[in-house]
């Protein structure tokens, strides 16, 4: 009886230390994820493509510290490490083989998870985009507009329907186009699309080759 008596109160002093020692350890300060890039993909078109071949996601947010992991609908993936505000991960090209809204969460080395963010992956093909507004719709003839840190012209177009790889075409000449969403495209004006006055189309060229109607850009005197 003394024994067990002994033998429990042992125990009951190690779990009181093991409890101490846990008190002391410090908390992590809490994660939170405030972007995923890209947000929007094109199911089975790779992106962020690394040297194998394969595609990463990134995750920008704080105290997104060493050992911690990004998760897709639940599943850990093999995630790299940043500086506390971004981390990286592989994914395999089954998780983007079909069209779907994914959940993006993060999760910390003492086990807690991160608000969520969602990832979508877009069919390859639907309808035809379409233009709503450009800005500008018009300009002087050799004035540059939307002037950028690097001096070139910009032209932003709000519509439905984009797709990543979507191309914005003036008279048929590709621009520099970038994706900022399906209803959001932006692009590099070049200076001989403005040089003179005139009526200029402007048309959306989708991946899957579907085309918006014309808008008119007008460049005048």
């Amino acid at each position: 009886m003394n024994k067990l008596s002994g033998v429990a109160l042992v125990a009951t002093i190690l779990l009181a230390s093991c409890v101490t020692e846990k008190e002391k350890s410090p908390t992590m300060p809490e994660a939170k994820i405030d972007r995923v890039v890209p947000d929007k993909v094109v199911e089975g078109q790779p992106f962020q493509q690394q040297p194998n071949g394969s595609s990463a996601l990134s995750v920008l947010g704080s105290n997104l510290v060493r050992g911690s992991r990004i998760k897709l609908n639940g599943m850990p993936l093999e995630t790299a490490s940043g500086d506390g505000a971004s981390l990286a991960a592989l994914i395999p090209t089954e998780m983007f083989s079909k069209p779907g809204n994914y959940i993006v969460t993060v999760e910390t080395p003492d086990g807690r998870a991160t608000n969520a963010l969602t990832w979508i992956v877009l069919p390859k093909t639907g309808p035809a985009p379409e233009i709503r507004s450009m800005h500008p719709d018009t300009t002087k003839a050799g004035k540059g507009f939307n002037v950028q840190p690097n001096g070139v012209s910009a032209m932003g177009i709000v519509g439905i329907n984009f797709l990543p790889g979507a191309k914005i075409l003036i008279d048929g000449k590709e621009m520099e186009t970038s994706f900022g969403n399906t209803d959001q495209l932006g692009a590099v004006v070049v200076s001989s699309a403005f040089a003179r006055a005139g009526k200029y189309k402007v048309i959306i060229k989708n991946p899957d080759g579907k085309l918006s109607p014309p808008k008119d850009f007008v460049v005048t005197n």
